[in-house]
């Protein structure tokens, strides 16, 4: 019997079954991906071991343990559900502190979740919660990305102060104080802000309240001035559907082109059964945006299926071709818990926390396939070498009942650890 086969934006269904184009495990897109991996993520971490006299010392033993990537596998923050009391609320950080090392705030940072609280006077309740959620990631040595200084979409669920449709006069002094006051707030304490989230949006934004983009440089500039956290900006619909692809590429040429070139461009991956993009197709989107020369991340990621082995299958291959491009820094997924995830089959645990497959696959990458835990012996120049991907170490060295421990980061090109007993 013929098969049948429709292709919906590289997603793929056969027999009724959705798939994707590259899912196959012959796929001749893993080889290039893997070696990219091993060329870009990695580097020799070299460990060298004497005795006081500083006399090289062979035979012994060296464990390399990774404790830390470089590179941004993280997920998102709720903080009502961060402050949770109970069981839940303990698993929830229990989960996320043991899996993530990259974190953006669901809500907090955002606009409208600022003034409701001030206006009801609840502000102090509002910033000790988010100090608290800023000090646990400090205390965990997680990345914070701040979600975000601007909204390109006048909504009414996006700005409560005013209606900027209607007062377009208003929009830039009550913005600009908005943003001093967010930064003053967290300066120093964020790897990055999201300067514009939704740059592109659609009917009703900032651009078509003032008549021009150069409000979106003007916010980048004005916050530039304010901070050094880099400034980021970000967008959906371009992986998944690739509707605002070209408008996208356009207006980070815009930003270039008028002193406020982003120091990185932010792409949301809410993928449905109906927008699998096919693995070559977001990598050829990937190498047409880093030709701007800043850094990349998939910055909202999730897949929303009731398949859970096509859910899981997807998430390996985004994460591998992605991780393989050399210009992306970090994979921010929008949510892991059934229980708080904008769309609930997207989560990586089930609301009971039985783990689902995709989150076995996020465990499997991240600390097994992509992970460094290697052990050696010296030889007679007392040196020993491990290809490591790049990161924060423990390298613990044993050698006729004495052991010393010393932390060491890996980054290109690499790293050479002298360790003296």
């Amino acid at each position: 019997m013929r098969s049948i086969l429709i292709l919906l934006a590289s997603t793929c269904i056969c027999f009724g079954q959705v798939t994707y184009e590259g899912r196959g495990e012959d796929a001749p897109w893993r080889k290039g991906a893997n070696r990219r991996i091993e060329e870009i993520r990695k580097a020799p971490l070299k460990v060298k071991v004497f005795d006081p006299q500083g006399v090289s010392i062979r035979g012994a033993e060296v464990h390399v343990r990774m404790r830390r990537h470089a590179f941004g596998f993280g997920n998102i923050l709720n903080p009502r559900t961060f402050q949770l009391d109970g069981p839940d609320g303990r698993k929830y950080r229990e989960i996320f502190a043991e899996h993530f090392n990259k974190t953006t705030f669901e809500s907090g940072f955002r606009w409208q979740n600022w003034f409701a609280p001030a206006r009801q006077g609840k502000l102090d309740e509002h910033t000790n919660l988010l100090d608290a959620m800023i000090r646990f990631c400090e205390s965990r040595d997680i990345g914070i990305r701040g979600h975000y200084l601007s909204w390109a979409p006048l909504s009414e669920d996006s700005y409560k102060p005013t209606n900027y449709r209607e007062h377009p006069d208003r929009l830039w002094p009550e913005l600009s104080a908005h943003i001093d006051e967010m930064i003053a707030f967290t300066d120093g304490r964020l790897a990055e802000w999201d300067a514009v989230n939704h740059i592109v949006g659609w009917d009703g934004t900032m651009a078509d309240a003032t008549g021009s983009d150069e409000i979106y440089a003007k916010i980048i500039r004005h916050a530039r001035s304010k901070t050094k956290t880099p400034l980021w900006i970000n967008e959906g619909a371009v992986l998944p559907g690739g509707d605002r692809i070209e408008a996208y590429e356009k207006m980070v040429r815009h930003l270039f082109e008028n002193d406020a070139g982003p120091d990185g461009i932010g792409f949301m991956a809410h993928f449905k059964n109906n927008s699998l993009r096919s693995i070559d197709g977001l990598r050829e989107i990937y190498d047409r945006f880093a030709r701007f020369g800043v850094p990349l991340q998939l910055t909202e990621f999730d897949i929303d299926t009731t398949d859970e082995q096509l859910q899981a299958d997807y998430l390996r291959d985004v994460m591998t071709i992605t991780f393989s491009h050399p210009s992306f820094n970090a994979i921010i997924m929008w949510g892991f818990w059934e229980g708080r995830h904008w769309r609930p089959n997207g989560a990586l645990w089930r609301k009971d926390w039985s783990i689902k497959p995709c989150g076995n696959v996020w465990k499997k990458l991240v600390f097994e396939t992509w992970w460094t835990d290697e052990q050696r012996t010296t030889d007679a120049g007392g040196s020993c070498e491990v290809s490591a991907f790049l990161g924060d170490y423990d390298i613990v060295v044993e050698h006729e009942g004495r052991q010393v421990t010393v932390n060491a980061t890996l980054d290109k090109p690499g790293h050479t650890a002298t360790i003296r007993f």
